[in-house]
């Protein structure tokens, strides 16, 4: 099978040759995986591995771009003193002996801030140039996603988490008025992305810590829910089929609100606060688990027969009749070895699909290692 073909398949919940992969590596990853392989070319190293997945979305702003520098974070112009300024006006920085950022200020931490407040453009010359012939181009072999922030999340960007927070807990017009703005901007990003013909529409952005949500069901059903809803009926109306939903954590007081309005991947399936075989259990028939390879326990402090056992035991009890993509639960992070990451998509892609020829981790004899499959010497 080819990518598309897999992914296809395990989306309409069939078997295919073998479980998809996904999954995001930090730089300092990449940069380990390019030594191991020999080469630059992060798209070759992604076929080598087995990732099924291929994205498009906006541009940033020309007038942006032309300032901006790559950083872990973000693309972002720097302001002074090691601080840096995305597009939407968040500074941020990054610890003195950490690859990690934090944030510096956010533009609407002063809720009166938000009647001046300038969203950056969505529809500038330039920033959808080119997005339906790269999406052609890679539907060739590949299934295409492209999607926009949740709301709850690019919220707390602009506002800072614990501003947030209490705007969501006391009445007023704010919430209201921030998140009716962000529906124009992100109903204006589905419209042009189910244009360009994606075949997945994806919310990306936390909504849950290990615990739950982080607000009352009641309060997500208030304002999010419908927005979320309003998305995906926008996507649909050009052909858009799946949609893929992202938070960390534990979502599951709202997983049958998530169902209900049309998601129909959920990444990441977080082992370490929900158990992926009661979310396959439960809602397996409708959703497609995404994710569910523990990067929080097994992949930083496992050993390789640690990980290959979870992997097979992931393919075995959540892969049946489709419905899983294979991927860790979250970025992958630099203090991971390189000997456990490889060991996922090793695992995986010589792994028998489950309930197919072969018991429980038998190899697929149509599977490649490393070596053959990228001809790296």
């Amino acid at each position: 099978m080819t990518p598309r073909e897999r992914v296809l398949c395990c989306l309409g919940h069939r078997a295919p040759d073998r479980v998809p992969l996904s999954g995001s590596f930090r730089p300092e990853v990449w940069e380990k995986l390019k030594k191991y392989f020999g080469t630059d070319d992060t798209g070759r190293i992604s076929e080598t591995l087995g990732l099924d997945f291929k994205g498009a979305g906006m541009r940033l702003p020309a007038s942006f771009r032309e300032r901006a520098v790559p950083t872990s974070w973000a693309a972002a112009i720097p302001v002074g003193d090691g601080v840096y300024e995305s597009e939407w006006g968040v500074r941020f920085t990054f610890g003195r002996n950490s690859p990690y950022m934090r944030y510096v200020r956010c533009p609407l931490e002063d809720e009166t801030s938000l009647a001046s407040y300038a969203f950056p453009p969505v529809d500038e010359p330039g920033q959808w140039e080119g997005i339906e012939e790269r999406v052609s181009e890679l539907q060739s072999r590949y299934v295409v996603s492209g999607g926009v922030s949740t709301f709850f999340r690019h919220a707390w960007d602009l506002c800072g988490l614990e501003a947030w927070l209490a705007h969501l807990a006391r009445p007023g017009p704010f919430v209201s008025r921030l998140l009716d703005r962000l529906m124009e901007y992100k109903l204006e990003q589905a419209r042009r992305l189910a244009r360009a013909g994606i075949d997945i529409f994806s919310m990306g952005g936390d909504i849950a810590m290990h615990t739950g949500l982080f607000m009352q069901p009641e309060v997500w059903r208030r304002h999010f829910k419908w927005r979320d809803a309003r998305l995906i009926e926008e996507a649909r109306k050009y052909g858009v089929k799946h949609f893929f939903f992202h938070t960390d954590g534990n979502p599951l007081e709202v997983m049958d609100d998530l169902i209900e309005i049309g998601f129909t991947i959920f990444d990441p399936i977080q082992p370490e606060c929900m158990d992926p075989y009661e979310v396959k259990a439960r809602w397996g028939d409708r959703i497609t688990l995404h994710g569910t390879v523990s990067a929080q326990r097994t992949l930083p402090f496992g050993s390789v027969e640690d990980v290959r056992r979870e992997v097979l035991e992931r393919i075995e009890r959540c892969g049946r009749d489709g419905g899983l993509v294979l991927a860790p639960n979250n970025v992958v992070q630099f203090d991971v070895p390189l000997e456990n990451l490889l060991a996922v998509y090793e695992t995986a892609r010589q792994a028998a699909p489950p309930g197919g020829r072969g018991a429980k981790g038998r190899t697929n004899p149509e599977a490649a290692g490393y070596d053959r499959l990228a001809g790296f010497s």
